[in-house]
């Protein structure tokens, strides 16, 4: 079934309007009695079409679903920017595995930097636009949310603020590899590092705020695959997939 987050509702009635109106009635050309999912403050329902007024479509919620969609692990994905367009993919991608919050980085070698306070507007309302398909697509009951981009030192000042674990994929670690790690809460914070990899400096830094540097085995991920492929085993390894 077609899935819409609902912003208006009483508990029995649910209102579609906006690009929710057009793309119910124009794109998927749904008719009265069809039913859809509707997520209401992050819960999922059953709902059914009654009617089409100008601007709005007119549901009823039927009844709770039965499904559990959202993970017991809280995911807040420290991404270090990266070139083109590969950030679209990050977003997509780690809100299908199940991440909660995505927070978007500029490290020391991080060769994106965004300048132009606008620019860097457009580029998070963009990345919440993908984050909120992504959660469509894949059934999520939670929009992740893209946060503003934030420095390095910025980024250790909030990892203090959320708590939880720590863990950096590192290509220099050798030891310790992910299997060993074991998550001491139900919040887990993935930080990934940019193209040109973090400074060692950097890497000692986030050792300092309590971080578990782990080796992902003996190849080299890119930026755009590290996060996707760690928060997938951390979601393996608790259970929550």
């Amino acid at each position: 079934m077609n899935r819409f987050f609902i912003d208006e509702s009483n508990g029995k009635t649910a209102l579609l309007k906006g690009g929710d109106f057009k793309h119910c009635k124009s794109v998927l050309r749904l008719r009265e009695n069809d039913e859809v999912y509707l997520v209401i403050d992050k819960k999922e329902y059953i709902g059914r079409i009654e009617s089409f007024g100008d601007d709005t479509v007119f549901c009823a919620v039927v009844g709770e679903s039965k499904y559990k969609r959202e993970s017991d692990l809280k995911i807040n994905l420290f991404q270090c920017l990266p070139k083109a367009s590969k950030m679209e993919l990050i977003v997509q991608k780690n809100t299908e595995v199940g991440v909660s919050t995505i927070i978007p980085v500029v490290s020391h070698r991080t060769v994106v930097k965004l300048s132009e306070k606008s620019r860097e507007r457009k580029k998070v309302d963009r990345w919440n636009k993908i984050a909120m398909e992504a959660a469509k697509q894949s059934m999520r009951n939670v929009v992740p949310l893209v946060e503003d981009i934030v420095s390095f030192k910025e980024m250790l000042s909030i990892l203090k603020e959320k708590g939880g674990d720590i863990i950096v994929p590192y290509e220099n670690e050798d030891n310790l590899g992910l299997n060993d790690v074991e998550l001491e809460s139900d919040i887990a914070n993935v930080i990934i590092g940019p193209e040109g990899g973090f400074e060692d400096s950097e890497i000692e830094e986030l050792k300092n705020a309590g971080a578990r540097v782990v080796t992902l085995g003996p190849r080299i991920l890119r930026t755009e695959t590290a996060g996707i492929v760690i928060n997938a085993i951390l979601m393996y390894k608790t259970k929550n997939i």
